[in-house]
């Protein structure tokens, strides 16, 4: 569930929240795989009735999927986030909104609506199941050998093992989300809850891997081709999302520790109509490396580097303005001292292009300049 940055394609359906519903082309194909899954399951032959019932199974099951990404989109909504899309995938779905100055409260109630969804679909599901007199009604609907009550049967566990699955603790689950805002709000620190949550996620595809081979050697039996494969495909899913949010959270992490103060180059201020012997004995007696020259009104108006008053003839530095050396700085080009990853990655996207330095401000005061290609190789 993040910011979407371009409309993913596939077969829209709609829009829900302001989101659009889309449905990937591939999930086309994984309903007739699921569909014929479910007919031949148990040795059932496969006809035209059976896979009309594990079509519907299918269905169904992609159905408890979709509101359970609408639960998502709708719990992004109550904290006023734009949704962008709501996306049925091969593997599932995802819902992306607004990411923008996440909170832990925003990202913890957010991913926890999905598998809350399911379990309350669940509940749902076991009502009629639980009522004993729509018992009868539902056991004497028929379609071909299964009853309208093993339908809702199934739809009730289904939504519980989509609710238990995505609720584990780890990325790329909903659980994963989960723990990394708590650790986040305990730490203060995203990063940490992203890393704590990405080795959680590690540990949970080993876990899936142990219980599938296990579960079979348990019954007395080894397991089968079909448990192998099982066990891999959800490890091959797993795996890979939580080593990729490890690496993320490390490269994100140390972004994060990066501030504008790291990056500062030392600089003396001088006014805009002092010579260049001037600002020259400024620079030496404060030990800077820059010089800002400052406008009418106390403003940057400009810079250049201290060692750039060598190429000035020494007999002429004395009766030389500063234009000769200066370079223009745009009104506004100013970052603050403790600004650090995001804010430095907008503040980059910001004036890229348009200034070659910042002034560093603390407190209302410049204390030197930031060059713009070192705030960039400080963050890649």
């Amino acid at each position: 569930m993040t910011q979407s940055p371009r409309p993913t394609r596939g077969l829209t359906l709609g829009r829900i929240f302001g989101a659009r519903i889309v449905v990937q082309y591939s999930t086309l194909l994984m309903l007739v795989i699921l569909a014929l899954l479910f007919a031949t399951s148990g040795g059932v032959e496969l006809t035209r009735r059976t896979f009309t019932v594990g079509l519907i199974l299918a269905v169904l099951l992609f159905v408890s999927v979709f509101l359970h990404e609408v639960a998502h989109a709708a719990a992004a909504r109550s904290f006023k986030r734009d949704v962008n899309e709501i996306v049925l995938t091969l593997w599932g779905g995802h819902t992306s909104y607004d990411a923008r100055a996440l909170t832990p409260t925003v990202m913890g109630v957010t991913a926890a609506a999905g598998p809350v969804a399911n379990l309350v679909l669940a509940g749902l599901a076991w009502i009629p199941l639980a009522w004993g007199a729509l018992e009868p009604t539902l056991r004497d609907w028929v379609l071909g050998d299964v009853t309208l009550y093993l339908i809702v049967q199934w739809v009730a566990w289904a939504n519980l093992v989509l609710a238990i699955f995505n609720a584990l603790p780890g990325i790329p689950m909903d659980g994963g989300r989960v723990l990394e805002s708590i650790v986040w709000a305990v730490t203060g620190n995203r990063y940490t809850g992203m890393k704590a949550a990405a080795w959680a996620g590690r540990v949970i595809a080993v876990g899936v891997v142990v219980v599938a081979l296990g579960i079979p050697v348990l019954g007395g039996r080894s397991p089968d081709l079909f448990d192998l494969l099982w066990a891999m495909l959800v490890f091959a899913i797993l795996w890979p999302a939580a080593s990729n949010a490890l690496k993320v959270a490390q490269a994100l992490g140390k972004r994060a520790s990066v501030t504008a103060r790291d990056l500062t180059v030392a600089a003396v201020t001088v006014p805009h109509h002092v010579t260049v012997d001037q600002a020259r004995s400024a620079a030496e007696a404060a030990g800077a490396v820059e010089v800002v020259v400052l406008a009418v009104d106390g403003a940057a108006a400009g810079h250049f580097p201290a060692a750039l008053t060598d190429a000035v003839e020494e007999a002429d530095r004395a009766t030389t303005g500063l234009q000769s050396v200066t370079m223009p700085l745009p009104r506004g080009a100013a970052i603050d001292a403790g600004a650090g990853g995001d804010a430095l990655v907008d503040a980059l996207q910001q004036w890229w292009g348009r200034t070659d330095v910042w002034v560093a401000v603390d407190r209302g005061e410049i204390v030197g300049v930031v060059r713009l290609a070192d705030a960039m190789k400080a963050l890649q």
